[in-house]
């Protein structure tokens, strides 16, 4: 298994049970788009990394909406 799968373990079973419907949710979306469509810009993909190392917030409808390809 890769770090990243690793990681991402770690990250879902370090969450509270009441979070766990929303990491679902967030996880069948990225599931159901093909890859291409998920691609982020270096820049965006450094944000999100920096805000899951420093352990800041963001909402889903944030995620979401940099995964938004309109």
């Amino acid at each position: 298994m890769n770090t990243a799968k690793q990681r991402i373990k770690k990250l879902v079973d370090e969450i509270p049970e009441t979070k766990a419907g929303e990491v679902i949710s967030f996880l069948l979306y990225l599931k159901s788009k093909p890859e291409e469509v998920l691609y982020l810009p270096p820049e965006e993909e450094e944000e999100i990394w920096y805000n899951i190392e420093n352990d800041e917030k963001m909402s889903s409808k944030e995620v979401i909406d940099l995964f938004y390809i309109g």
